[in-house]
């Protein structure tokens, strides 16, 4: 009896002990991989240089409208107003008229495009069980707007930073554009949008953000190298 007893602790400590090295060899395996792949991956594109690549490519769909890097709404408005920045803006900017009607418009011919966008958008909120929006939805949401498309792209930024460009993008735009360029910002940017939505559900007072879509950088590279 004993001597079964001894033999079966053996089995299970050779076992324990496969299993622990074959865990380790795994472990192993994987953290090579990482540093291979890090080894090979392109560093991220930099802030100013992604801006103007985006600028380049939203050129394809508005021909000929007003499109800025680095946008300031309200330059000359005074020193006693908040000045913010945004990263890319497509106009034609409202600074001086309104521009409902051209808006409209441009939305409408651009649909595809914009629907792609909203598509995507989709995709990210399903997973917090967000109310889905559609074109019909934030076409008409924001008609004074001070620009067409406003975005807003962020990569490694606070939360009150986040919550920043969700409030500029959506006051500023017919339609804000949130790119996460991280899955941290994106979460950000998402619960955010719930956040503000619950606020109006309760009746506490809030921001509507029912323009603002959020989608990764990935995503919109995609829409926007779509035909």
């Amino acid at each position: 009896m004993t001597a079964n007893r001894s033999a079966a602790a053996q089995k299970a400590a050779v076992t324990r002990k496969r299993r622990v090295t074959g865990q380790k060899a795994a472990k192993t395996k994987k953290r090579r991989a990482a540093r291979r792949e890090a080894a090979t991956r392109k560093p991220n594109m930099g802030e100013r240089e992604y801006q103007d690549k985006v600028k380049a490519k939203l050129e394809r769909f508005y021909k000929g409208e007003q499109i800025e890097v680095q946008w300031y709404p309200f330059r000359g408005e005074g020193l006693r107003i908040y000045g913010p920045i945004v990263d890319v803006a497509v106009g034609p900017f409202a600074t001086e008229q309104r521009y409902e009607t051209r808006y409209d418009e441009l939305l409408h011919k651009t649909r595809v495009f914009v629907e792609r966008l909203i598509e995507k958008h989709n995709q990210n909120v399903e997973a917090e069980e967000v109310e889905q929006t559609s074109f019909d939805a934030i076409a008409s949401f924001n008609r004074n707007a001070r620009c067409l498309l406003c975005i807003e792209v962020e990569e490694s930024g606070t939360r009150k930073h986040c919550l920043g460009d969700l409030v500029n993008a959506s006051a500023l735009g017919r339609i804000g554009l949130l790119i996460a360029r991280s899955q941290q910002v994106l979460r950000i940017f998402v619960r955010q949008r719930v956040y503000l939505r619950y606020l109006a559900n309760v009746g506490k007072n809030t921001f509507r953000t029912d323009n603002a879509l959020v989608l990764t950088a990935q995503q919109f590279d995609a829409c926007l190298s779509s035909d």
